[in-house]
């Protein structure tokens, strides 16, 4: 009796994979293969950006229990939740975004553009006093140019530094990420007129091949 030929079996791909861009497509398997995603998932976070903050405060101790923090750029809103956490409830965070995002226990979310008059009246409203520590995890959509990206992401963090000299305590903290490129080493300058220390760190979730680091404000000296 001849032998039958065995069918091809295929890997089932649903449409939205097969329209996927080959950088894409590696971004996907590399989060698969990521220690950092995989853990993300299964501690319920949002994002693997999460472990870069529990980093950044386990160095430089910036958030203690009943703080009032500002997540600047939230969205999908893990540092919101590690704020919350680190605090163990104890304290008050707002989170900030232009896009609408999922209910988080313990965080009010205000929806809209951190830099309008708007938005500050309804930051007033939930926290008449200055706040402590001021969290901007806010990166553009990359263009694929190192250069642009770099200057537009510069322009988001010379935001949000504004926006922590409005609403820091005396002795607050700010946390920026930027992208290296050399505008980082001017704007660590301006920080360090208004800190008493100012330090850059690249945690360990952050890519190696990123560019991403992230610039670190201790002790606002106030006006």
């Amino acid at each position: 009796m001849p032998l039958k030929k065995k069918k091809k079996v295929l890997r089932h791909s649903t449409k939205f994979e097969k329209n996927l861009s080959i950088s894409s497509r590696r971004y996907l398997e590399r989060q698969v293969r990521d220690q950092y995603s995989t853990a993300a998932q299964q501690e319920g976070y949002r994002s693997r950006a999460v472990y870069k903050l529990k980093e950044i405060n386990e160095k430089y101790g910036i958030i203690k229990k009943g703080d009032v923090i500002v997540d600047l750029g939230a969205a999908p809103g893990s540092w919101s939740q590690m704020a919350v956490r680190l605090m163990e409830n104890t304290g008050t965070v707002v989170a900030l975004d232009k896009i609408e995002i999922d209910q988080i226990p313990g965080v009010e979310f205000l929806c809209g553009d951190f830099t309008t008059d708007e938005c500050f009246e309804e930051l007033q409203k939930i926290s008449p006093d200055r706040v402590d520590v001021v969290l901007s995890d806010m990166a553009p959509e990359t263009s694929g140019n190192a250069s642009l990206d770099h200057l537009r992401i510069m322009h988001l963090a010379e935001l949000a530094a504004d926006f922590a000299d409005q609403h820091l305590k005396q002795g607050g903290h700010f946390v920026c990420k930027l992208f290296m490129g050399g505008e980082e080493k001017p704007f660590s300058e301006m920080l360090r007129k208004r800190y008493d220390k100012v330090a850059f760190v690249k945690p360990s979730a952050s890519r190696k091949d990123s560019r991403e680091i992230f610039i670190v404000g201790i002790g606002f000296k106030g006006e």
